[in-house]
């Protein structure tokens, strides 16, 4: 991959606001599963994540308004992918324009670097870089 190709990565994942891998990996799910209704656990079972760091991708990008859900019934949501009916979106276009670019093992990694990076050093700035076991 080219600079132009990582310098679009950080662009595209900032204008998603996707700070996390998990963020980006259930955004991706929803996506390409169109509507679905399942619970947090289910998500998490078939993305091989906890239920807890699901649970908190989705509250997140709920928030982000880049997904829509329903009211929890019997543990079970309807989650859909959401933007606005303009096709040309300028999220529409980051997502899509990260989704090609992670179609592949060497942009998925690419995507997934960049993602590590930003929340290392958010961890670092946050807690003074010092970490003690």
């Amino acid at each position: 991959m080219d600079n132009r190709t990582a310098d679009s990565v950080v662009q595209d994942l900032t204008a998603l606001r996707i700070a996390h891998v998990a963020e980006w990996d259930v955004l991706a799910f929803i996506y390409h599963h169109g509507t679905s209704l399942a619970s947090d656990e289910k998500i998490a079972l078939l993305l091989g994540y906890t239920k807890v760091v699901v649970g908190s991708a989705l509250d997140s990008l709920t928030s982000k308004g880049l997904v829509q859900r329903s009211r929890n019934s019997r543990g079970v949501r309807l989650y859909r992918f959401f933007f606005g009916a303009v096709p040309d979106d300028p999220l529409r276009r980051a997502l899509q324009e990260l989704l090609k670019i992670a179609d592949d093992r060497e942009g998925r990694l690419l995507l997934i670097k960049h993602l590590r990076q930003a929340t290392a050093g958010k961890e670092l700035r946050g807690s003074g870089g010092l970490h003690f076991a």
